[in-house]
């Protein structure tokens, strides 16, 4: 793949990954609900507000993208390319309110 794919694929992460912290933040030492997932870990609405807002953003520039998210499963588990989401890394420490926590986002090019 070319170098300024790369870039490109870069840059847009990390605008993802700013915006979609940002929108977690709103949450951040609020009184929210917490739920149990079928792993019994936690999840908030941060994390899926989160992960549905960069998948929107993803779909939208890249609508042949895969996406490999913590909250919502997969898409397009096919592409050559795909996103790997986690919205809020970390979601025990947000719960307490321990800044702890990070949204991380990684890409993979013919599974590498």
């Amino acid at each position: 793949m070319e170098q300024h794919i790369k870039e490109e694929l870069l840059q847009f992460a990390i605008y993802l990954a700013r915006t979609a912290g940002k929108k977690t933040l709103a949450h951040f030492r609020q009184n929210i609900d917490v739920e149990r997932k079928g792993d019994d870990s936690p999840v908030t609405i941060a994390d899926r507000e989160a992960e549905k807002w960069m998948r929107e953003r993803i779909a939208e520039k890249y609508p042949d993208h895969g996406i490999v998210g913590e909250e919502f499963g997969t898409e397009r588990e096919t592409s050559s390319i795909r996103w790997i989401l986690d919205p809020v890394d970390g979601t025990l420490s947000f719960i307490h309110g321990i800044p702890l926590y990070t949204t991380l986002i990684g890409i993979t090019i013919d599974n590498e």
